[in-house]
């Protein structure tokens, strides 16, 4: 072990010097140490050695490379090149330099990443070797759990760099605190930061550095291990012992162990020991040990840790003690032989601790607390006696585990009794007033839920058993009433015998907040969710899923609120996160993932986010052992709808294609949940203008449609399709009356607000074909009005129905309005070549057209087919037709002629695609088209 620079006793104040001293520029220095008062210039000749050590050591090269380097750092600058890098932001400042978010700036390949610029003037000796030999660990560290390192080099200017892969996330303390996890979660996050760390000892490389900053979690609740920047490789021989004792000193003083800050051997228990204390910080939101100067004040050896378990209290107490105190007394022993062999055998421990396994560690129960306890107060204890009661007390729990067992095995077979006699009621060879074999499935479930308080009259948990099962098949059986009195009952007995915390009463609440917000009863909604929360915690939330389950509901009802997005995606996170950590092949993961999709695309308009989140939750619904295809179905098309609005018709058409196959294998073709999927596919092949394989589809499925106001959903999506595409090509007067459906059952069902004023654009756009102007108008501005109040100007939605606002009054003549809202579209358009981009740049082009203004109608008209050539996301065909006939009638303006008719024959030869004959534009150009 390295000697101290003075003697033990005097270590604090020297260590204190030392901090003010090398928080002085270097020329102050002296000065500083020649002005020391009377007391402490006994100090000041090893103040002097030890800064003339420093200085020494700065005198060696840099990664290969000889260029003056400046004695103080330059400050960097966004934009600011740095070797092949271009600064955008800086992601963190720190004593040793800074990180930046850089972008590849010299055309060799495109990638951002996290660039690390260590201050030139302090890379002198040692630490320079540190920062090269840092390149060449991270080099040999290739894997998923651990942030990548991409190359290393020098700038022009002398600016070393290493350029790191960039983690999008969060502090793993900050995450843990802003999703307010419990025990458990924190436990899980560490036990895969032990993974990582455990894959850089298997290339012998130990980190040295653990600490809550060093580890980000993702949004997708993925941790990622930063910074190796002090690792050292084991059995690395070093003829140099400067470089492992700045490696020493160099590592954040709360989370090194003791034989680091001593100037011991480090081996892979240094990091077991940092991952205890961050286990430890991250369960009780304190550090085991007073906080530490930058050099290590506190350099003597300490006693034991306290118990984490006694730096909290209430539940998250009772969830410590025992094992996880175990589990962390192991980690953080001051001996470092005392800790676990690896980091592997504290990982397996943690894992233990989660599957309510037999930990290896030894566990502190009771009686090993009050030894502890004992020992510290140097009095003396019987400890025989203890371990005698300990095992007495282990031989009961035995006993009642043996009991518990034979009553469950006596239920089990009370059960199966109980239904053999329920379905024995169909049986055509017992005497009955009825034909037995033709009694019906809610026949058996009435008959045996009126017999099951007197039949186990004597068994209430059985009761309680039978009774909630028999709801949940009413309930499957779409029998509303007859399961909500089941349930009633049920949940009343439970609450009789165990109170209002036992899970069957909070399964209750959270499935009542669930009926009260899908009918989308807000203010009932509100309340449930209230109750089941304040209800969830005073249980100690220990059923994570059902929590999960909670948050969906809460983010649902957040997303429906304006303003509230923020939060409403945090929620979904939130539960994403708790399905992924405790039930990960579970429905209501996938469930989880569905909604969260379906916000992103509704309230985010993030469609490639949106589509990668269906993608995962098709991957997971796919493989799991109850595989739900109605799920299924909704998932692909949903993901086929994303598809579309990207201008993907591909993709969308096979995802349509799945879903209908799926409802055809389950429900039939006929049946409600195959009408959507259908009705999609043929709307997908109308706008890629294949109109006559289009229609063939709609016939298939419009004819099914009830009049009886039944599957009123259903019915709403595909007349909302079906109308539209009629209207779309020339035949509004078929399509009015669909749109006009579709638009009354959304404006009843407040769930549906979006598809609300979609609708009405679409109802809009037909009555303006349709020659009925005035009341288009008020149509259109209803609509306009509502995406307004609720969606951003920036969004294709808006920028749609303000397309579509501008063109009707362009058409009433409306010069100035109609400009104000192409100008509107445009300046929110950020350089997207989007559809309605085009079309607003179209529309721009005819007011010009209007005044006389051609030189701008050709600027504008040229824009416009420039952007529709390059729109990315959802298009129509006869969009560009209509921009080519701006453009026609443009030029003939201008008096090319010739250029305009080319333009006009190309614009009507497409239209034969999608027009359908007998539409009043197709009859119309044949009366115009010259003679054959």
């Amino acid at each position: 072990m390295k000697a101290l620079p003075c003697t033990p006793a005097d270590w604090p104040r020297f260590s204190a010097l030392l901090d003010q001293c090398l928080d002085l520029p270097p020329e102050a220095r002296a000065a500083w140490i020649d002005a020391l008062d009377a007391d402490d210039r006994r100090f000041a000749p090893t103040l002097r050695a030890l800064l003339q050590d420093n200085a020494r050591s700065a005198e060696s090269g840099w990664l290969e490379r000889p260029p003056a380097i400046t004695a103080e750092p330059s400050g960097m600058a966004e934009g600011e090149r740095i070797g092949p890098w271009r600064l955008l932001r800086p992601l963190g400042r720190g004593g040793m330099g800074e990180v930046w978010l850089a972008s590849r700036d010299d055309g060799a390949y495109a990638r951002e990443v996290a660039l690390k610029l260590p201050h030139p003037h302090l890379l002198g000796g040692a630490l320079r070797e540190r920062f090269q030999r840092e390149r060449d660990i991270l080099a040999t560290l290739v894997d998923p759990r651990i942030a990548r390192f991409y190359d290393a080099g020098v700038a022009e200017n002398g600016q070393p760099w290493l350029a790191l892969e960039y983690i999008a996330g969060t502090p793993i303390d900050a995450h843990c605190d802003r999703y307010g996890l419990d025990v458990r979660e924190r436990v899980r996050l560490v036990r895969d930061v032990a993974g990582a760390v455990q894959a850089a000892h298997a290339r012998l490389i130990v980190h040295r550095d653990l600490k809550p900053a060093n580890v980000m979690v993702t949004a997708q609740g993925e941790t990622r291990l930063l910074d190796f920047g002090i690792a050292k490789l084991l059995g690395e021989e070093s003829s140099d012992s400067s470089l492992t004792q700045w490696g020493g000193r160099a590592a954040t003083p709360d989370y090194a162990a003791p034989e680091q800050l001593e100037g011991g051997v480090v081996t892979v228990a240094t990091d077991v020991y940092a991952l205890g204390i961050m286990l430890y910080e991250l369960l009780t939101g304190t550090r085991p040990f007073p906080t530490r100067s930058r050099l290590g004040r506190m350099l003597d050896t300490r006693s034991e840790a306290p118990l984490a378990s006694t730096r909290v209290e209430g539940p998250r107490r009772r969830a410590i003690a025992g094992d996880l105190d175990a589990i962390l007394a192991k980690a953080m022993d001051p001996e470092a032989m005392q800790r676990y062999d690896n980091v592997a055998a504290f990982a397996e421990d943690l894992q233990r601790y989660l599957d309510s396994r037999p930990i290896r560690a030894r566990r502190i129960g009771r009686w090993l607390r009050l030894r502890k306890f004992v020992q510290r107060h140097r009095q003396g204890v019987a400890v025989a006696a203890l371990l005698a009661l300990a095992l007495g007390v282990g031989i009961a729990g035995v006993l009642w585990q043996a009991q518990r067992a034979a009553e469950e095995a006596r239920r089990a077979t009370a059960i199966k009794n109980f239904l053999i006699e329920v379905f024995s009621a169909s049986d055509p060879r017992i005497a009955s007033d009825a034909p037995r074999g033709n009694i019906s499935a809610r026949a058996l479930l009435d008959a045996s839920a009126d017999r099951i308080e007197q039949r186990f009259a004597d068994d209430p948990d059985l009761q309680i058993e039978l009774l909630r099962t028999l709801a949940d098949l009413y309930r499957q059986l779409g029998e509303d009433d007859r399961y909500r009195a089941l349930q009633e009952k049920q949940l009343a007995k439970v609450r009789e015998r165990y109170g209002r915390l036992h899970p069957n009463l909070l399964n209750g609440e959270v499935e009542a907040a669930t009926i009260a917000c899908v009918a989308a009863d807000g203010p009932a909604c509100d309340r449930a969710l209230t109750t089941s929360d304040r209800l969830l915690r005073e249980a100690g939330d220990k059923d994570p899923e059902l929590r999960a389950h909670w948050w969906i509901l809460r983010a649902n009802r957040w997303q429906a609120q304006d303003g509230a997005e923020d939060r409403a995606q945090a929620a979904f996170e939130r539960a994403i996160a708790l399905f992924r950590s405790h039930a990960p092949r579970t429905r209501g993961h996938v469930t989880a993932l569905q909604e969260y999709a379906s916000f992103l695309t509704s309230r985010r308009g993030d469609h490639e986010a949106a589509i990668r989140t269906y993608r995962e939750a098709l991957t997971l619904a796919n493989t799991l052992p109850d595989r739900n295809d109605a799920e299924l179905q909704t998932l692909y098309g949903n993901l086929g709808l994303l598809h579309q609005q990207l201008g993907r018709f591909a993709e969308a058409g096979r995802a349509f294609a799945a879903s209908a196959d799926i409802a055809a294998r389950t429900t039939g073709a006929d049946f409600p949940t195959a009408w959507v999927p259908r009705s999609n596919a043929a709307r997908t092949l109308h706008l890629a203008g294949d109109r006559d394989a289009a229609h063939r589809e709609f016939s298939r499925v419009v004819p099914l449609l009830p009049k009886d106001g039944r599957h009123a959903i259903e019915a709403a999506a595909v007349r909302e399709v079906y109308g539209e595409r009629l209207s779309a090509e020339g035949r509004p007067e078929l399509g009015t009356p669909h749109l006009q459906a579709a638009e009354a059952i959304y404006r009843r069902q407040s769930a549906h607000p979006f598809k609300w004023r979609l609708t009405l654009r679409y109802l809009g756009e037909a009555q303006a074909q349709a020659g009925r102007i005035d009341e288009a108008g008020r149509t259109l501005k209803r609509s306009l009005d509502d995406y307004l109040a609720h969606q951003a100007d920036a969004e294709q939605p808006v920028m749609a129905i303000r397309e579509s606002w501008g063109r009707w009054l362009l058409d009433r003549g409306r010069l100035d309005e109609a400009q104000a809202q192409f100008d509107t579209i445009l300046a929110h358009a950020e350089d997207r070549p989007l559809a309605h981009v085009a079309l607003a740049q179209g529309g721009l082009a005819r007011v010009a057209l209007a005044r006389g203004d051609t030189s701008t109608a050709l600027r504008h008209s040229a824009a416009a087919l420039d952007t529709w050539a390059r729109v990315t996301g959802f298009r129509d065909i006869r969009m560009g037709v209509v921009l080519q006939r701006v453009r026609a009638d443009v030029l003939a303006a201008t008096g090319d002629l010739a250029g305009a008719q080319r333009l006009e024959e190309a614009a009507t030869e497409a239209s034969r695609r999608f027009d359908h004959p007998d539409s009043p534009r197709t009859r119309a150009r044949r009366l115009v088209s010259p003679a054959p």
